[in-house]
């Protein structure tokens, strides 16, 4: 246990069903406990879903985020999507401030609002980062994409998914089922490109004559995209709850991932912590996410010949494929490392100005060691010093 519990806010867009920042909002404060910290999570609209105590309505201004901060106790701020990410620097004089970063698709990827979507990423890199006391990103892609190569990476979770074990298929040919392929995507029109849906359509273009083949599709959307998509012989969930998408992912046989661009890609691990094999191209944040990558249609539509004819090398993937994300991507460890960067630049918090200088990201990475007791031989209290160690010389030199 740590000395003392800090309290730190999250700030994100919505906690609502549906949303990916809202899972990793909801699964991070629920484990930060275990790293010294009690997490707040600030928003803009919440469902009853994520309705909370610890979860609260802010408008993305810097007064009223402060004023919440200094009624709270908050020793540091977290944003991780816009219009939060723009508040930060307003706030940097007053609290130590972090983003954490999922990323933006390739703006070029949207038809309609291709120079706003450019307008955000520029003013982050020109104005956001070079104002914060750190930047966090969920993949080592994203920290090359954003061009700040002092981000950390702190990979998100997966085992907030119901875990039903690993797969066993029917290897007789005669009793076993069509081979049941599925996506996760935004419907309509607006990120279909990015999304991949051609993609995905030509797959099923390929396959959906042959005996064998089941596809289905889920996602957000209007009732017309449901039919588009049954028009073309493809289930379509709708707007579906966790519960109903975690079944969806558990009985899909292959989860295919056709997007051209993903930061981290929470529903392919996802799908594999439910023991369905995914696929995605070798794009993005994927060989990070997935050990079964594709270079082109070819290949996926070789995989799924191959598995629809041998359940036993389907059986084989899916395995690994669960057997790779429950072991690597767990929410507890994202937990424990973002508390230790946070522990890092509270550690520099009174330090003013200068605690974006160098010399402090050495300090950061010194005292980051002896966040946890028995690392090093350090005890606690000895590592609770080193932490404290800028505040008491700051106040020493003041005195004189």
């Amino acid at each position: 246990m740590h000395l003392l519990m800090k309290n730190v806010l999250m700030l994100s867009s919505v906690m609502k069903r549906g949303y990916g920042v809202s899972v990793v909002a909801r699964e991070i404060a629920d484990r930060m406990g275990e790293a010294g910290w009690k997490m707040f999570i600030g928003c803009l609209e919440v469902d009853e879903f994520y309705a909370s105590q610890d979860v609260v309505e802010l408008r993305p201004s810097p007064q009223t985020i402060f004023e919440y901060c200094q009624a709270n106790d908050i020793k540091i701020v977290i944003a991780q999507t816009s219009p939060y990410f723009e508040v930060l620097p307003a706030l940097e004089m007053w609290i130590p401030t972090v983003v954490f970063e999922h990323g933006d698709p390739t703006p070029t990827m949207f038809e309609h609002d291709v120079f706003e979507r450019e307008q955000i990423k520029v003013n982050k890199l020109k104005r956001v980062y070079p104002s914060v006391d750190e930047v966090v990103t969920s993949s080592f892609f994203l920290r090359d994409e954003l061009a700040w190569p002092s981000a950390k990476v702190v990979p998100l979770g997966c085992d907030h998914v119901v875990d039903y074990g690993p797969k066993a298929f029917g290897v007789d040919a005669e009793t076993r089922s069509a081979l049941h392929v599925g996506t996760l995507m935004r419907l309509g029109a607006g990120e279909s490109f990015y999304k991949g849906l051609d993609e995905y359509l030509a797959i099923i273009d390929e396959l959906q004559g042959r005996p064998g083949f089941q596809f289905s599709i889920m996602g957000r959307g209007e009732e017309s995209d449901k039919v588009w998509w049954e028009e073309r012989g493809v289930q379509c969930h709708l707007n579906a709850s966790d519960e109903e998408r975690s079944v969806f992912l558990s009985e899909l046989d292959v989860l295919i991932s056709p997007s051209r661009w993903e930061g981290f890609n929470l529903p392919l691990v996802e799908a594999h912590a439910s023991g369905t094999v995914g696929l995605a191209f070798d794009v993005g944040a994927h060989p990070e996410t997935t050990p079964f990558l594709l270079s082109n249609l070819a290949d996926a539509i070789f995989l799924l010949e191959e598995w629809q004819r041998d359940r036993s090398k389907l059986e084989l993937a899916s395995d690994r494929c669960y057997r790779y994300s429950r072991r690597k991507f767990t929410w507890q460890a994202t937990a424990m490392e973002l508390g230790a960067h946070l522990d890092r630049v509270v550690a520099t918090a009174n330090w003013g100005p200068w605690r974006r200088s160098p010399l402090m990201k050495v300090w950061r990475m010194v005292v980051g060691r002896y966040r946890i007791d028995g690392v090093s031989g350090i005890s606690k209290a000895v590592a609770a010093r080193v932490r404290t160690l800028p505040a008491r010389l700051l106040s020493i030199f003041k005195s004189r």
